[in-house]
C-alpha cells in the first residue's frame, strides 16, 4: 500500500512595519494591467499620426500640395 503524506505549512507571525510592508509589496507585483509608461507611448502615437494627417490634409486642400489627399 502507499504511503500517505500530510503537509504541513509553518505560520510565523511577525509583528511590526515588515509583516504588512511584504504584504503591500505582494500585492502591488500581482496587479495586473497596462503601465502608465505603456499608456503615454501608445497615446503619443496616435496623436503624432493625427497631426501628421491633419498637416497633410490642410497642405493638400489649402496649397495643392499633399501626400495623401489630392486637391
Amino acid at each position: 500500500m502507499a504511503r500517505r503524506t500530510t503537509v504541513t505549512s509553518k505560520t510565523t507571525t511577525t509583528r511590526g512595519p515588515t509583516a504588512t510592508s511584504v504584504r503591500t509589496t505582494e500585492t502591488v507585483a500581482a496587479a495586473p494591467g497596462a503601465g502608465l509608461g505603456e499608456v503615454l507611448a501608445i497615446l503619443s502615437t496616435v496623436l503624432l499620426l493625427a497631426a501628421i494627417l491633419m498637416t497633410d490634409y490642410y497642405m493638400g486642400h489649402k496649397l495643392g500640395k499633399s501626400v495623401f489627399f489630392g486637391p
